[in-house]
């Protein structure tokens, strides 16, 4: 755990400990109210995927934006467990829950708040039906289709037809609709990264109207990803998207979405200066996460990340640079991944103006069960 230093608010930033990770508080609400605005005026609504931020006060923040469902998305039986706890009354699991101490967990938080999970196995979709009868509930079942990432999923088409079927007849489960994860390389072109999306979406509505043929009601497509949430909008027939990393968003992300900006970062501190084009920083990979690369330096096209080690960033610069870091200047990361840097971390600070605005526990940091 880490353990907090507190400062009260109003304190410049560059007075908080590092390494810390900030939040810039007009960023972030302009990336919430540029994403929920298009929301507003589509058929289609978000269902922020909160596992990315993992903060109750964020979501909060989304909901009361418009243009959502009213409920969220999460990654865990944990994470729908804490969000519950903090007056969210509408979970959507977005991955299976196979095992049964979690089926017995979900199965207790549907007595208090409506839970969906995902399913692409009949047996699974047996087991949370016992469960669901035992304990005199019922759960919302949407299947997750694979479209092709091979990460989770039943196959489109007359698969997902079978177990479509499977779930409308089993006590205790309501048949929702159905999902698709849709995980892009954003390194790509733009195009390339869209046309892929859109084709993945297809195969989900084109399940959708199989099922329909079928006489079976879909009331959900969820369609998943940041960098989609566009093309979401204007699909017909998709109900909603699972959205995360647009409120904080992070460096990978912002060559395809102009439009939102880098609100989160880590601040750093200068420890050593070891020869000229060289700062060593307090803040490695442990502070930052890397799972897609080194962060890059916010407001800078000089200072260069050259290495990090568990607990130190190195930075560079050329000789030719100006650049004039002493002992204890702060350096901003912007991360690559958000949601990877926010889970080393216990809570946010909320700037504003480069003051303390407020501090944000991440309730559901590290809830991977």
């Amino acid at each position: 755990m880490e353990r907090p230093i507190l400062k009260p608010v109003g304190t410049p930033v560059d007075e908080l400990d590092t390494p810390a990770l900030v939040v810039d508080m007009d960023a972030l609400e302009s990336n919430i109210e540029t994403v929920h605005a298009r929301f507003r005026q589509s058929d289609a609504k978000l269902r922020p995927y909160t596992e990315v931020h993992r903060c109750p006060s964020i979501a909060h923040k989304q909901l009361a934006a418009g243009g959502s469902v009213g409920g969220i998305s999460v990654a865990s039986v944990g994470e729908a467990e804490i969000f519950s706890q903090n007056g969210i009354t509408d979970i959507f699991v977005v991955n299976e829950v196979v095992t049964t101490p979690k089926i017995s967990r979900l199965c207790a938080l549907a007595r208090s708040v409506s839970v969906s999970v995902a399913v692409d196995d009949a047996d699974n979709a047996r087991r949370l039906s016992q469960a669901a009868q035992d304990g005199g509930v019922a759960l919302n079942v949407v299947i997750d289709i694979n479209t092709g990432q091979d990460r989770s999923g039943v196959a489109p088409g007359q698969p997902a037809l079978d177990l479509a079927r499977a779930i409308a007849q089993s006590g205790g489960l309501e048949f929702a609709g159905l999902m698709c994860w849709d995980e892009a390389d954003l390194t790509g072109d733009a195009d390339a990264i869209a046309a892929e999306s859109g084709r993945r979406i297809q195969q989900a509505l084109d399940t959708r109207e199989m099922l329909e043929r079928d006489g079976l009601e879909v009331r959900r497509v969820s369609v998943g990803g940041t960098h989609c949430y566009e093309l979401a909008c204007d699909t017909d027939g998709v109900t909603e998207a699972l959205a995360g990393a647009y409120a904080l968003m992070d460096y990978r992300h912002s060559a395809l979405l102009p439009e939102l900006t880098p609100a989160a970062g880590v601040i750093a501190a200068v420890t050593s200066l070891p020869e000229d084009g060289t700062a060593i920083l307090d803040t490695g990979r442990k502070a930052m996460g890397d799972d897609y690369g080194f962060p890059v330096i916010a407001d800078s096209d000089v200072l260069e990340v050259a290495s990090m080690s568990a607990e130190h960033g190195k930075l560079q610069w050329r000789d030719d640079a100006d650049v004039s870091l002493k002992l204890g200047d702060r350096v901003r990361f912007t991360p690559m991944d958000t949601g990877a840097c926010v889970n080393v971390y216990d809570y946010i600070h909320g700037v504003r103006d480069g003051k303390l605005e407020a501090v944000f526990n991440i309730s559901a940091r590290g809830l991977y069960r």
